[in-house]
């Protein structure tokens, strides 16, 4: 399907039927907006963009799925990256949500009762700015994003801790993030001295304690 060439191709990815029609209807009625597919799943996405271009994802959270189950599906779509920014949109809020989802490399984090003029907002905000970065949180999630740096972990170190916390090899740490393996072990090294942890183990329940991590179901 042909767009207009200033139109900000968008693809949905959300496991209700209802919400994701809903939000397909609403996008493609906002000018300059195309939505270029509505899916119910990540291998659905992953196929889409294998095929056309994407300038935004809307990635939304299954209602009873833990955080680190989105955190997989995010993976697997920073995989597939090719210059798309990506919204997830929360069904409600867990612990540590907001930050490591942020530390992942996701644009903005927004729950699922945002308003669609706010909604609309911050897709042309992120589709047109990659350096904006959007939070709709409650006070909780806010003092869980201020921690870590209280901690004064960068965000390079978040990521780390992230990929350490899903059971990651220093060698696929690596290879995900595209350093070396050695580079990885220096910010080991610098994330066990921050948050005084004597293991990787150690380091995550850390972590997960000062609010970086999501609590696992």
């Amino acid at each position: 399907m042909p767009y207009a060439s200033n139109a900000t191709r968008i693809l949905v990815v959300e496991p209700n039927p209802v919400f994701r029609m809903g939000l397909q209807s609403f996008l493609a009625a906002e000018e300059n907006f195309a939505v270029c597919a509505a899916v119910g799943s990540v291998d659905q996405a992953i196929e889409v963009l294998h095929r056309q271009p994407v300038d935004v994802v809307l990635y939304g959270m299954e209602e009873a799925a833990p955080n680190r189950t989105t955190a997989a599906g995010l993976a697997r779509l920073f995989r597939q990256r090719h210059g798309y920014r990506v919204v997830v949109l929360s069904q409600s809020e867990q612990p540590g949500a907001a930050e490591a989802f942020l530390g992942s490399g996701v644009s903005a984090y927004l729950p699922k009762d945002v308003s669609g003029e706010h909604l609309v907002s911050v897709v042309r905000g992120v589709s047109g700015d990659h350096e904006l970065v959007f939070i709709v949180t409650s006070r909780l999630g806010i003092a869980s994003i201020v921690r870590p740096r209280e901690l004064g972990l960068s965000s390079r170190e978040r990521e780390i801790i992230l990929l350490v916390a899903e059971a990651l090899s220093n060698a696929e740490i690596a290879s995900r993030l595209r350093i070396t393996i050695g580079t990885v072990k220096r910010h080991l090294r610098n994330i066990f001295v921050k948050l005084s942890a004597v293991s990787r183990i150690d380091a995550v329940n850390k972590a997960r304690a000062a609010g970086m991590l999501p609590v696992p179901a």
